[in-house]
């Protein structure tokens, strides 16, 4: 039987304001050189910790690929690969341990490896996009987030997306805040970006 995120599906494109948005399945070992080359930008280091060489980043890849709890994927911008996501189940996760969760709470982790989009007004249209992509696929009422409650910006954001914070979690390497998104709350906003996304992909040639 399918888990969760094996439901999802390998592709999935979003649109807002004349930018195409896309998240694709990870390919295995052909992306392995993009993501050694993410892993290792100074701004990545800090919280991802891979920055590992591309023989130990296959061998970390080729695990996580296997873990059916879980789905890879690269984040994409105009046809451009920018970025990496992991879609996680919170209640098989390791976050899991840390709160009382539905069997159906989703999650995601996000890095821009790309620097190109830095200050471009991509973050808020790639959450959306990342939003969507679960609501749209799953049986999920809420997503799940623990980042670092040190990262600051990304607070800011995620409120406006919806993102509601809970509390502080004490994990191992970093004391994250707990945030809830739910569906109704997401989509009382943000409905209208999705139909308009979908006007805009039938709109595309073919």
């Amino acid at each position: 039987m399918l888990t969760l995120s094996q439901k999802l599906p390998d592709y999935f494109e979003y649109y807002e304001d004349g930018t195409q948005y896309y998240l694709r399945q990870v390919q295995y070992p052909q992306d392995i050189p993009l993501l050694h080359q993410w892993m290792h930008e100074p701004h990545v280091i800090p919280q991802w910790q891979l920055n590992k060489s591309e023989l130990d980043l296959q061998v970390y890849f080729d695990k996580m690929l296997a873990d059916d709890h879980q789905r890879l994927l690269i984040v994409g911008i105009d046809g451009k690969d920018v970025g990496y996501t992991e879609i996680y189940e919170g209640k098989r996760d390791r976050l899991g341990r840390y709160y009382e969760g539905d069997e159906q709470d989703l999650g995601w982790h996000l890095l821009f490896g790309d620097k190109s989009v830095f200050g471009k007004g991509f973050l808020r249209p790639t959450i959306r996009l990342l939003s969507f992509y679960i609501f749209e696929h799953s049986q999920a009422k809420k997503i799940v987030g623990e980042p670092d409650h040190t990262v600051k910006p990304y607070a800011a954001v995620v409120e406006e997306m919806c993102y509601e914070s809970q509390r502080l979690i004490p994990m191992p390497e970093k004391t994250a805040m707990l945030y809830y998104c739910y569906r109704e709350t997401f989509y009382n906003k943000f409905e209208s970006y999705f139909k308009a996304s979908q006007q805009q992909s039938e709109a595309q040639p073919a």
